[in-house]
């Protein structure tokens, strides 16, 4: 009986901390490091149907043969649960080594000989599988299956509230339909790279980008034809730019490109190479090819220095309209000069 109570003890707080964890991989490290103290595994597994993502612990004695023999199982147990085949090169393996606490004291060969695993479900969805592994045969009775079914309930059930909350942080700061920054979250970030531009007097350069003749494409085509501009441009950007640029939908089809640590030379090879990439990739329109043009307006620090971000913006949408002045499809920058607006113009 006395064991018992300890068994649910230690129930109790794993179920807790994985209650207590709010983002996923805290979660599966809540289970991972306490399962060893209520179950003789050697290997905690778990394999997630949104990103093939296996996340494989074991006990520091592990060999080779074992872990391979784990991970196996686990992809062919979660291939019969869900029904779907899964190609074993697409899945992301994470592996940790911990030292667990074992209640086997006879011999073993090194091979996985016994598991559990279960589907993670919550309200219908498979989200992924969860096994316990061992080295020894019979290593689970019916208390160990009850347990770790109440277990992988929480799991799947704190994973889903996980996943609510990812997403509602993700539709605070990205647009709906490009999957860009939205303007709220662009505005966050243009003030802090603007503040430690400022600060430390590095370059910082913004392109304004506006889709020419966006108008006529609704009206022709649709507005869902539109959206798909819209969406093709957020493609190209996002391909065009460095790693560290950031890119976000300023407003309709209007987009705002933040360079940070970029002179205003460098800028415009940028801006131009957008320019080149967009005219030249075609999208498709059912069986027509339609080829959009764009005007870039861009401004940099330290070829100017203005008092605020939206001064910043303001003088890049002042370039981005003098391109579409001069016939639109160009890039335009803004430079200083006893004018409160001055331009330069690359032409084609």
């Amino acid at each position: 009986m006395r064991i018992i109570f300890k068994n649910l003890r230690t129930l109790w707080s794993i179920i807790n901390a994985i209650n207590a964890s709010g983002e996923l991989t805290d979660i599966i490290e809540a289970a991972g490091s306490r399962l060893s103290n209520l179950f003789d595994i050697l290997a905690f597994s778990i394999l997630l149907k949104k990103d093939l993502d296996l996340y494989v612990y074991c006990d520091e004695s592990s060999n080779r043969l074992f872990v391979d023999g784990v991970v196996q199982n686990t992809i062919k147990t979660y291939s019969f649960i869900t029904g779907e085949r899964i190609n074993p090169e697409k899945i992301t393996k994470r592996l940790a080594m911990r030292r667990f606490e074992s209640r086997w004291k006879g011999t073993s060969d090194g091979r996985l000989k016994s598991y559990i695993s279960l589907p993670l479900i919550n309200e219908g969805k498979v989200l992924g599988c969860a096994s316990l592994n061992s080295d020894h045969t019979n290593a689970f009775d019916a208390q160990a299956l009850q347990f770790f079914s109440l277990i992988t309930y929480q799991m799947a059930a704190s994973m889903k509230h996980s996943q609510v909350i990812s997403s509602m942080k993700d539709m605070a700061i990205y647009d709906s339909l490009t999957n860009l920054y939205n303007r709220r979250h662009l505005d966050q970030v243009l003030e802090e790279e603007f503040r430690n531009a400022t600060l430390s007097k590095q370059p910082l350069a913004i392109v304004m980008v506006d889709i020419d003749h966006f108008k006529p494409i609704n009206d022709h085509y649709g507005h869902d034809e539109g959206d798909r501009a819209l969406i093709h441009l957020a493609s190209i950007l996002k391909g065009s730019l460095r790693n560290y640029d950031i890119v976000s939908r300023f407003g309709g089809e209007e987009f705002l490109v933040i360079l940070p640590k970029t002179m205003m030379k460098d800028a415009v090879v940028i801006a131009e190479r957008i320019r080149r990439s967009v005219e030249t990739t075609p999208l498709s329109v059912g069986d027509e090819k339609v080829y959009l043009t764009i005007s870039l307006g861009v401004a940099a620090i330290p070829a100017i220095l203005p008092d605020s971000k939206e001064e910043f913006i303001k003088c890049a949408d002042t370039a981005l309209y003098e391109a579409k002045d001069k016939g639109r499809n160009r890039v335009c920058f803004y430079v200083p000069t006893q004018h409160p607006i001055a331009k330069g113009v690359l032409s084609r």
